[in-house]
């Protein structure tokens, strides 16, 4: 009898021991988590001179969607790896351009609880449209309380961006870049408009006004249950923003910069960018944006996203002389300086 308490509590000891040891290590990893993330948000974030360098911030969001576009076996075919190598090799263009004047930050959807104050929305659990709503009211708060400016991870980037980043901010105002318009903006204007303000890639400073007022204006709309698309057919946060610049609130970029029209200002398609023709773009023009979203959902183009990136690299469509041609430029041994490399994946 004695024997059998005695085992007894040595098992209930030992089953406490472990319990407590467990609970002990998971507090020390997210303890540890948090720390680094408050680490990030001290020297990385805002600006100290002991690691940001007072750098602007380059923030580059990548979805990682449930797919199928790359089986891991024959039992697992839906997966929430990226499964676009193009995509980091467009990645790899910003930041073998930018690097050296800007921190570079890769977020994703877990970002935004970490490092945006009071955000308790679970983006990877919404539904769509929630989560492409709650993924640019994120990108807006990012913007807000930290400043910098946000590229698309599917730019490729042939020049630093950080004259353009300059350029733009110049009065203190926010600026927002054209793209191809993709809603119905009928009911504001009296005819089709080829390209409208788009914030997939815009900037401003820390704290700018203009900004806070766009965050509270797409907060206002998040904010019902409903499951609607009326926000993307209609394109509130791109009339918002027409708003602004027609208020001198805010700097509309031409797309010509961004590689979404040509000299002669003719929209750039996707169905261009796929052909082996030259594009007339301007001298000024900082890269090329390629339509992520459209090269998923057209089957004629989904072999781009899919390619591995040696085997794309070999193909001869222009926008992969593009992005050839910026690996070309970075890698220019000749002209690099000494500046210290400042990327984070946060």
């Amino acid at each position: 009898m004695f024997d059998s308490n005695r085992m007894a509590s040595s098992l209930l000891f030992f089953g406490a021991a472990i319990v407590i040891g467990y609970i002990a290590n998971k507090f020390k990893s997210d303890y540890k988590d948090s720390n680094d993330y408050d680490i990030i948000k001290k020297y990385v974030l805002n600006d100290s001179p002991l690691y940001g360098h007072n750098r602007p911030k380059l923030w580059i969001h990548t979805k990682y969607d449930v797919n199928a576009r790359q089986w891991k076996d024959f039992y697992s075919r839906n997966t929430t790896d990226l499964n676009q190598p193009y995509i980091h090799l467009t990645i790899k263009s910003i930041i073998n351009h930018c690097s050296n004047d800007f921190n570079i930050c890769l977020i994703d959807d877990e970002t935004f609880s970490k490092i945006i104050p009071g955000w308790d929305i679970d983006v990877l659990r919404a539904p769509e449209p929630f989560k492409s709503h709650y993924r640019e009211l994120g990108l807006m708060n990012l913007i807000y309380e930290y400043g910098g400016m946000i590229v698309p991870n599917s730019f490729i980037c042939s020049k630093n961006l950080i004259d353009f980043y300059n350029e733009s901010i110049e009065g203190n105002k926010p600026f927002v870049c054209e793209n191809i318009c993709r809603n119905s903006n009928q009911f504001r204007q009296k005819r089709k408009l080829l390209f409208c303000p788009d914030t997939f890639f815009m900037g401003a400073p820390k704290h700018n006004e203009t900004i806070g007022e766009l965050l509270e204006y797409l907060k206002q709309h998040n904010k019902y249950p409903h499951f609607q698309e009326e926000a993307d057919f209609l394109g509130y946060s791109s009339h918002w923003c027409m708003g602004a610049i027609e208020r001198g609130q805010m700097t509309l970029i031409s797309g010509q910069k961004i590689g979404v029209k040509t000299k002669k200002k003719k929209t750039i398609m996707l169905e261009e960018l796929m052909e082996e023709n030259y594009l007339d773009l301007t001298s000024d023009c900082v890269g090329i944006y390629l339509p992520a979203d459209e090269i998923l959902i057209r089957p004629k183009y989904q072999w781009f996203a899919v390619m591995p990136a040696r085997d794309l690299l070999e193909t001869r469509i222009i926008a992969v002389k593009h992005l050839k041609a910026s690996m070309v430029d970075a890698n220019d041994e000749y002209h690099k300086d000494s500046k210290i490399k400042s990327i984070v994946a946060i």
